[in-house]
């Protein structure tokens, strides 16, 4: 009993800490990037830890109630779209701040000046049928923390599942029950990062308006180093 609950222990300080690898920040960073905010960076993180979770899962599922495995090939083209995705983000960031009409409006309230950061003119957003659009691109925001989350646990399922194995002694129920800890480890450090970034963002949006933007550049310039670095690794 007390081994199996030092083995969810692990699991569980394991996903934690695994959640904040600098890929996986850097691509819920960017992502959140366009219009970031506190909501919907939270929003972002908790996709991306299920499609991360959900995949990792699945492929416990196959190897320990199947026997299969996930092929070297599948894991090791994961790795190269990680870099190749960040790079992508990175540089669909600088797009966006191209074609972005941004101006910042001061307004008073009970006596205290706040500035906001208003965004004009978004090419995803103009021209007919903007109330479809608009839907399209809150579904499309929805979609692709998970398909990022589920690219980056197929990526990073390798050292994840090759633990269990020896801990686990062949208890099937254990096995999984590491998944699922770790997966809530996961999931829990990425709302607790979101809620970081998300707040010190919003506090940058209402008193440093010039410096929130210097930020935005520097996320997406990161996500293409990394990404670049990344490839360089892997390839």
């Amino acid at each position: 009993m007390s081994t199996s609950i030092a083995l969810l222990g692990l699991g569980f300080s394991l996903g934690f800490m695994h959640a904040l690898d600098a890929d996986h920040v850097m691509a819920v960073s960017s992502l959140n990037n366009k219009r970031p905010g506190l909501s919907r960076m939270l929003r972002f993180c908790a996709n991306w830890a299920l499609g991360h979770g959900g995949i990792l899962l699945f492929s416990g599922l196959l190897l320990f109630g199947l026997g299969w495995h996930l092929p070297p090939s599948l894991q090791q083209a994961a790795e190269i779209s990680v870099g190749i995705m960040l790079i992508a983000l990175g540089l669909w960031c600088f797009w966006q701040f191209k074609h972005q009409n941004i101006t910042l409006e001061r307004h008073a309230h009970d006596d205290v000046d706040h500035v906001h950061l208003h965004v004009l003119g978004d090419v995803t957003e103009q021209g007919h049928g903007q109330q479809s659009a608009n839907q399209k691109i809150k579904r499309n925001e929805g979609h692709a923390p998970v398909m990022v989350g589920v690219l980056h646990g197929l990526a990073g399922s390798a050292p994840a599942l090759a633990l269990v194995p020896a801990t686990s002694q062949g208890n099937y129920v254990l096995a999984l029950g590491y998944l699922l800890v770790f997966s809530v480890g996961v999931m829990i450090s990425m709302l607790f990062f979101g809620l970081g970034l998300g707040s010190i963002q919003d506090f940058l949006q209402r008193h440093y308006a010039k410096l929130f933007q210097v930020q935005r550049y520097l996320i997406a310039s990161a996500s293409v180093l990394l990404g670049a670095f990344w490839l360089s690794q892997t390839v």
